[in-house]
């Protein structure tokens, strides 16, 4: 009777557990489909709010509702008018000599002209990597053909960031990306060779200006002028040094180069410079504090167009150009100007699609029939401080340690993994809580499909043939910014920092295509499509034979023939130099061409030897087409060790 019992309670039990689940589950489907209903349909009163005024400061928030009563709107143009151009008038005086006055040092009636360089790379100082100087490094550097070994340059600012190479370059069996290129150098001197010297050589296709910078010399906020002495005759080695400004440390190469270069003690007694410091800095502080007052009194039509205004013209003159200035070439600052001019009318075309769609509804006034006011100090406090950190990209998410958004750069950064989940799980949230405000004033189903659009267009854009998709930030901030189209605190904040965005992006670079071609994206790294470079393989130190053999090309066998026909001769760098070009064979007398160069002997001498008494020598091969300058990609760097002969073989890859 017992276990009849205990059966019918099991039984029971079950079914109760049954009938339990079966109405949870009935339950939280329900719930799950209300969720979704109400999602769908909104609130039931729908509401879109200003964000309210700052009771604590109420006095500051009726100032410019007392300034609107009291000034009749004659005057107030008036005073608009004449404001822009007082601040028109003040910016261009500070601008206008630096892009046009050229640098120079007055010493009694001798005058001297100073280069006006970029941050990076400059052509006539070194032309490039791998073959760019030819045969020996005899093109470079250029500019010595016609003038002293002692040059004055002139630097702009930020460029403790702006001398990083964002391509591959090789330094012997280093490949250099995502760093400033400077090689060598350091304030704390070993061997004098001058009087005046402040610095240890830098190796020669170092960057000027980011070497000035490491060294101590230019400033990242100022820029400045500074005095580098060329020394032909070579340098045995260039250790790693500490850098300042929060620059790391130098490149260390510790074999020979062809040419280096040291800073030298800038002036002398009766010199004087002219037009040295960058103005930049000066600039965006008066356009941040004079736009002060548009923000704060103006209409939010006049705010938004000023101010966008002002930011554009702020990062193409000012901020970050996209071109540098000689004001040595008349024409440079004209080409700026047209530059400017060129990006400036499609930019005002697209503000003013976004002010149509979206920011009317967050910066414009409430119609006068009202009981609404605008905050305009959160205007001044949420959205225009957002607005210029936008604006500064280059010195702000640039700094980021993300370059682009693909498998390969992510990989090279250190840190960018961690940045760009940063970045995602920010945007992710900013977006949730947006949607909400959206829900919140009854829309969201419109931009549940505008954006389901543009999801769709990404996904088609993404699928083209032959090209891979790129999300600028400029395109990032215009699908943005249509989903900030609320009244709130929120809609200021993500809009301000949006149009930031989308003015750097289309100031500094242009509206540039959505989707790009892989080659493109290579910028000046190896490209891998042409004729694949030859493979060392061996290295007889009794007879002094390097040996190597060719390898099928990157994009096929079938073309073999024709592109070893075209790039015909074989070209040998050592140590980043081109040393030897001939005709297509497979190997040559190294120990001849190593007998011929006195920078060898010189560097067993007085380099840096290891533990056997050798130098490491790094070699490199590729292709040429015969009397040009189309060489194909280079090998990594194979490493003998000299004069002992043993030699390392190079890792697969290319230059």
């Amino acid at each position: 009777m017992s276990t009849d019992s205990t059966f019918l309670s099991n039984q029971d039990n079950n079914e109760y557990n049954v009938e339990n689940q079966r109405v949870y589950k009935t339950t939280l489907l329900y719930k799950i489909k209300i969720f979704f209903k109400k999602l769908w349909q909104g609130p039931a009163e729908p509401k879109d709010e200003y964000a309210p005024r700052l009771t604590y400061f109420n006095f500051l928030e009726t100032i410019p509702d007392k300034f609107h009563e009291r000034v009749a709107p004659i005057y107030k143009k008036f005073l608009l008018i004449t404001y822009l151009i007082f601040w028109f008038g003040l910016v261009y005086s500070i601008l206008i000599p630096y892009f046009t006055v050229p640098p120079h040092v007055t010493s009694g009636t001798d005058i001297k002209e100073i280069y006006s360089l970029s941050c990076s790379s400059q052509d006539e100082f070194w032309k490039g990597k791998n073959g760019a100087c030819g045969l020996n490094g005899e093109l470079c550097p250029e500019i010595l053909k016609h003038e002293q070994n002692d040059i004055y340059i002139r630097c702009p600012a930020l460029c403790d960031r702006g001398s990083w190479t964002y391509s591959l370059i090789p330094i012997g069996d280093q490949r250099i990306k995502y760093r400033g290129y400077f090689v060598g150098g350091g304030r704390e001197v070993e061997n004098k060779i001058e009087k005046d010297q402040l610095t240890n050589p830098y190796r020669a296709d170092s960057y000027p200006c980011g070497a000035a910078v490491h060294a101590g010399l230019v400033s990242p906020v100022w820029g400045g002028c500074a005095k580098l002495s060329y020394k032909s005759n070579g340098q045995p080695y260039f250790k790693s040094t500490k850098g300042h400004y929060g620059v790391r440390k130098s490149i260390e190469f510790l074999s020979f180069f062809k040419s280096s270069f040291f800073f030298k003690k800038l002036k002398s007694d009766n010199e004087i410079f002219s037009q040295c410091y960058d103005p930049r800095f000066s600039v965006l502080i008066i356009n941040i504090i004079l736009g002060i007052p548009i923000v704060y009194l103006a209409s939010g039509v006049v705010t938004y167009w000023v101010i966008n205004i002002v930011g554009f013209w702020t990062i193409c003159l000012a901020t970050d150009p996209p071109v540098n200035i000689d004001a040595n070439d008349p024409e440079d600052f004209a080409n700026l100007l047209s530059i400017g001019l060129e990006r400036f009318l499609p930019s005002c075309c697209i503000l003013y699609v976004l002010w149509h769609f979206s920011t009317e509804r967050t910066l414009s006034e409430p119609p006068a029939n009202s009981n609404e006011k605008v905050s305009y100090l959160s205007r001044l406090i949420l959205w225009y401080p957002l607005f210029w950190l936008g604006i500064l990209n280059n010195m702000t998410f640039d700094r980021l340690p993300v370059d682009r958004l693909t498998i390969d750069d992510l990989k090279v950064q250190s840190g960018a993994i961690f940045a760009v989940g940063s970045i995602i799980l920010t945007i992710t949230t900013c977006a949730i809580i947006q949607a909400y405000k959206i829900w919140l004033s009854g829309r969201f189903r419109k931009y549940l499909l505008l954006y389901s659009t543009f999801t769709l267009g990404l996904v088609l854009l993404g699928n083209l043939p032959n090209l891979t998709l790129r999300v600028h930030h400029y395109i990032l901030a215009m699908l943005l910014i249509p989903g900030c189209a609320t009244k709130g605190r929120t809609a200021l904040m993500f809009q301000g920092i949006l149009l930031g965005l989308f003015l750097s992006g289309a100031s500094r670079w242009g509206l540039a295509a959505i989707a790009e071609t892989a080659t493109s994206l290579l910028r000046n790294d190896p490209q891998g499509k042409t004729v694949s470079p030859p493979l060392i393989t061996n290295y007889d130190n009794n007879s002094g034979i390097l040996s190597w053999m060719s390898i099928s090309p990157a994009n096929g066998t079938n073309n073999q023939e024709k592109l070893l026909s075209k790039y015909s001769e074989i070209s040998l760098l050592i140590n980043d130099i081109e040393s030897f070009t001939n005709k297509s064979i497979d190997q040559l007398n190294l120990k001849q061409i190593l007998d011929k160069l006195p920078i060898v002997q010189d560097t067993l001498n007085n380099g840096i030897k290891d533990s056997s008494g050798d130098i490491s020598i790094y070699l490199r091969l590729g292709r040429k087409i015969p009397n040009t300058k189309f060489y194909s990609d280079f090998s990594n760097a194979a490493t003998l060790k000299w004069p002992s002969g043993k030699l390392t073989l190079p890792v697969p890859g290319l230059t």
